[in-house]
């Protein structure tokens, strides 16, 4: 059975299963209630694109990578296959007294593995509550400040490989964000996505993201020639400054 979602920050008892989202990846965009989750569980089992997610929150927590969690390419297709080891786990943990967690990226209602997953562990008697996540589709344009569900606004949101990417029924109304097979749309991936679909001009920005920058930091999709529209980047103005209010923002969230 499922169970409806408890009110307040803490994680559900022990003998249940909860189903969260993580979001698209990015640590600041997962909500204080899978934090709560992943922070009070002993076994996580996890989608490839979030389990930096698994082990940064619930570093105490035995975690286990599912081979459900598919490319980017098979989360937009829907072609994706059942992990049937992931339901084990969880079903042995929750059995033996512990608490799990079943990570997804994005937000499980849209996940192509939610439903049967659920399922299988309703049919075992394993209750489960569900977390909802921020929708990788539409988190990241929406903290950007794209109104893609406002009408005048934006209509059409696409997310494609660029190869598959179809052509905007209104370029003013539409935004594309791009992912490459197998790379998790991450937070620099759909905002980079998003300027080139607004057609900006130039963007300008001091520190860079090594890790996952891209405007020419790990890759650069603001001068793709594969896609419609590139963007001039300016870099590291005032670069020492910006870092060190980001690193101090940080430090001071994470306590």
């Amino acid at each position: 059975m499922t169970t409806p979602l408890p009110f307040g920050p803490g994680p559900a008892h022990a003998g249940t299963v909860e189903l969260v989202g993580a979001g698209p990846g990015d640590p600041d965009l997962l909500t204080l209630r899978a934090e709560a989750a992943l922070a009070a569980s002993t076994a996580v089992v996890t989608d490839a694109a979030v389990v930096h997610l698994a082990r940064s929150f619930a570093p105490q927590a035995r975690v286990t990578v599912t081979a459900a969690g598919g490319t980017d390419r098979a989360t937009v297709d829907r072609d994706i296959t059942i992990d049937g080891d992931t339901v084990g786990v969880l079903t042995g943990v929750v059995r033996g007294g512990g608490r799990a967690v079943r990570l997804y990226r994005g937000d499980p209602w849209l996940h192509p593995a939610y439903a049967v997953e659920s399922a299988i562990l309703a049919s075992v008697g394993i209750a489960t509550v569900t977390v909802p996540g921020p929708a990788v589709e539409l988190a990241v344009p929406t903290v950007a400040g794209i109104p893609v569900h406002h009408r005048p606004s934006a209509v059409t949101l696409t997310v494609a490989p660029p190869p598959n990417l179809p052509p905007p029924t209104d370029r003013a109304r539409t935004l594309v964000a791009v992912s490459d097979d197998g790379l998790p749309i991450a937070t620099e991936d759909l905002l980079a996505g998003a300027l080139v679909a607004a057609r900006v001009d130039q963007v300008v920005f001091g520190a860079a993201d090594p890790k996952a920058g891209a405007c020419g930091s790990l890759h650069n999709l603001c001068a793709d020639p594969r896609l419609n529209h590139e963007v001039d980047v300016v870099r590291g103005l005032r670069a020492t400054e910006a870092a060190a209010l980001i690193t101090g923002f940080f430090e001071e969230r994470r306590g």
